[in-house]
């Protein structure tokens, strides 16, 4: 009867305690696009992913670690600012001074805006998050001669480049004397 007591106390408090909602982290590789989902707020942020033979992985991680204020080992001392680590391989969502959100053109990790990084990296800070990847980037697909959806297309034929037959050299219209005999 005591054990029932005790589960049943425990079963009320944990009921009553405020529920701890970590910060949904979507990311979407085909159109560059990072949503972030704290509560009942909801953004939606441009990224850069990882180009063609740096693709980023996709799956369901959680945050390995973070740090406001990193630097790559890897690539030259890069910097990495609001760091959100989330992959063995040392990967991470990140801020970027680079040019070119909305395209992939990391070595894999997820770059979005500095001011964006921060302020996920905040929510994530005091909630916690689950971090989902999915679809695959552009550069990833097959090449677009090899996809399906293009096969139905008509395709338009392509001028082809005329070459002009080379001209006589002026030398080529004179006969040196000597070359008559």
């Amino acid at each position: 009867m005591k054990m029932f007591r005790f589960l049943l106390l425990t079963a009320t408090l944990l009921a009553a305690a405020p529920a701890f909602a970590t910060v949904r982290i979507s990311i979407d590789l085909a159109s560059q696009r990072l949503t972030a989902v704290r509560g009942g707020e909801t953004v939606v942020w441009k990224i850069s992913s990882g180009r063609s033979g740096y693709e980023t992985p996709t799956g369901h991680y959680a945050v390995m670690r973070m740090e406001a204020d990193h630097y790559s080992d890897e690539y030259d001392q890069a910097p990495m600012p609001y760091a959100i680590f989330f992959s063995p391989r040392g990967l991470a969502i990140h801020g970027s001074f680079e040019r070119g959100l909305g395209a992939p053109r990391s070595h894999g990790c997820v770059r979005l805006s500095v001011a964006n990084a921060q302020k996920l990296f905040e929510w994530v800070e005091q909630q916690g998050a689950t971090i989902d990847i999915v679809g695959e980037t552009r550069t990833a697909r097959a090449p677009r001669s090899e996809r399906a959806d293009d096969l139905t297309r008509p395709v338009r034929a392509r001028p082809v480049a005329r070459v002009r037959p080379a001209q006589p050299a002026p030398s080529d219209f004179f006969l040196f004397e000597a070359d008559r005999y």
